[in-house]
């Protein structure tokens, strides 16, 4: 279970794995939202999904107590979204001897059940996951990436022969090829916080002085303005002809197959850089500091970067500029 978030969809793909892994044919199914639906239809991970974000939750709990029913019960519920809907739904599926991780209501209905008194319960209620001794904290983990978190919070072992550290295998997204020729560029400037948005005249000059063919990403305009704070600064991108607008004109699986395509992607912390990080496709990403640690694929081919003082908006433009080249010259 987990909200329908770009990044929030794509950390739970590793998560996936480590469950079919760990229990071969079981009937693994997807609780996630509306943005992410085709993502969760589409791919190879899971048995049935239905939404709970984006749709009324009267709505999902009837889906959901009819799945239950219908599977003579959960064994196993994971939850790694905090909000009220999954709360409520995780305790709506958790019957007689199902094991439930992550946020939950109590079984009265006054709160919330409490996490166990093991490591993993002290790393669910502590509240600091973005502090930089969180891997040396907790002896579980190898890294302070949030898909090892929540992996490893799971109980799930990691994997043999996993690309990525403490045994975490790769994101895994269904994958078309885009309905036309994409350019070798791909930018996203827009996320759900206004607080990861780098300025538009600096998107504007950086763009001007990379000079290339350049597409840019992101969600139907309307969407653009509902969810992810940026769609007339984009369209002044596109106005004056520094972007191709691509937004909303690719499914998802085709935004995956343009990016594994992409000799560049350049892109603020959001799900972009982790459908480019499928594919190890070659990334700069801008990244508030400390939210790195947290929020960045362990890939070789990613460079973070973060302002000294926090605020994604100091980023210099010959930063972004350098990185980017050098990434190319060494891909």
């Amino acid at each position: 279970m987990a909200n329908d978030a770009l990044g929030n969809f794509a950390i739970c793909t590793p998560l996936a794995q480590g469950l079919l892994a760990q229990y071969p044919g079981c009937s693994l199914d997807f609780y996630g939202g509306e943005r992410t639906a085709e993502l969760e239809s589409a791919g190879r991970l899971f048995s049935w999904r239905t939404s709970v974000h984006g749709t009324p939750f009267s709505e999902s709990a009837v889906h959901g107590a009819k799945r239950r029913d219908e599977l003579g019960g959960y064994d196993l519920v994971v939850n790694i979204e905090a909000g009220h809907a999954n709360r409520a739904l995780a305790a709506l599926l958790a019957t007689g001897e199902t094991l439930v991780c992550g946020p939950c209501l109590s079984p009265d209905s006054r709160g919330m059940w409490e996490f166990p008194q093991d490591e993993r319960g002290d790393l669910w209620r502590d509240m600091e996951w973005t502090a930089e001794d969180v891997a040396d904290k907790y002896t579980f983990l190898e890294t302070s990436f949030i898909g090892e978190i929540f992996y490893k919070l799971a109980y799930i072992p990691p994997l043999e022969d996993a690309p990525w550290p403490g045994g975490l295998p790769h994101y895994s997204f269904p994958v078309e090829e885009p309905p036309s020729a994409m350019p070798d560029v791909l930018i996203s400037t827009g996320g759900t916080l206004p607080q990861k948005l780098w300025p538009v005249e600096k998107w504007r000059n950086m763009l001007r002085e990379l000079g290339e063919r350049v597409g840019l990403l992101g969600a139907p305009p309307k969407s653009q303005r509902e969810f992810y704070h940026s769609d007339e600064d984009e369209q002044s991108l596109v106005d004056e002809g520094l972007a191709e607008d691509l937004r909303g004109k690719l499914t998802l699986p085709q935004v995956v197959g343009a990016l594994a395509g992409a000799d560049l992607v350049i892109t603020i912390d959001n799900g972009i850089l982790h459908f480019a990080a499928a594919n190890d496709v070659p990334t700069v990403g801008l990244y508030r500091r400390g939210f790195d640690r947290l929020w960045a694929p362990p890939n070789p081919n990613l460079v973070r970067l973060t302002p000294a003082d926090g605020d994604v908006a100091n980023l210099e433009i010959r930063a972004v500029l350098d990185a980017a080249a050098k990434l190319r010259a060494t891909a």
